[in-house]
């Protein structure tokens, strides 16, 4: 019985963990991002939906994602700009992230308050943003689609 209980309370820890991982909720605006230098002193260009990529060298999910959000910008034409976040040293990463970078594609360095901001505990982690700086979709980078962003510009 007791060993019920316990794997009862692990399971609801479990589950109130990832439920409260990120500070966001579908449908209301996002913090603000604290981006302190672009790479390259390239911003971003204005697109209807913005897709904001938290990111970190270390983890090889994430340089995955990077290659499928270039395919996705580039099919997405002047609907998507992607903001790749990083608070990792500039020297140390600017040589891996600037070949993504594009007229919709630009990363956002020494961003340690925006990770803070939008509460980003685990990556991959994006979010996808409408033109009012809503949130339409948020989660692990690796799902998001065409068709994802599509529906989201109707």
């Amino acid at each position: 019985m007791k060993k019920m209980l316990l794997i009862w309370l692990l399971a609801a820890g479990f589950a109130s963990a990832g439920a409260t991982a990120q500070n966001i909720a579908l449908g209301e605006r996002v913090p603000e991002l604290k981006i302190q230098t672009w790479l390259d002193n390239r911003q971003p260009e204005p697109a209807p939906t913005t897709y904001i990529e938290f990111f970190h060298s270390t983890n090889p999910a994430c340089k995955t994602s990077l290659e499928r959000l270039k395919e996705i910008t580039g099919k997405s034409g002047t609907k998507l700009r992607v903001i790749i976040v990083t608070k990792e040293d500039p020297a140390k990463i600017a040589p891996l992230l600037r070949p993504y970078l594009s007229e919709r594609i630009s990363v956002g360095l020494n961003a340690e308050k925006s990770f803070t901001a939008f509460g980003v505990s685990y990556l991959p982690f994006g979010v996808l943003t409408d033109a009012k700086n809503r949130t339409l979709w948020m989660g692990n980078s690796l799902q998001i689609n065409e068709k994802l962003i599509e529906q989201s510009t109707r």
